[in-house]
């Protein structure tokens, strides 16, 4: 989730910011015609989101195992130290 508030808030920030996401989008293969212009920054920033998935998919299958260990571990009662 934490990756994913992340690239939706910087898509979002280059949307506002003025970044053309629709030559963006148009050089990988996601047409944009003019009915989609007028959409809002957060629809458009919402559609950059979507179409950086494939980007955002590999950090998170590689992440997810070791975050997953790290909030599963405890911390023992006898000697402070942190146990699976």
């Amino acid at each position: 989730i934490t990756l994913a508030i992340i690239s939706f808030s910087l898509c979002y920030i280059a949307v506002d910011a003025g970044v053309d996401v629709s030559a963006l989008l148009a050089k990988i293969g996601i047409e944009v015609n003019s009915r989609n212009e007028n959409v809002g920054t957060f629809a458009i920033a919402y559609a950059a989101h979507k179409a950086l998935s494939p980007v955002r998919f590999p950090p998170t299958v590689a992440l997810t195992p070791v975050v997953a260990k790290w909030t599963g571990q405890k911390k023992s009662s006898e000697g402070g130290d942190m146990k699976d």
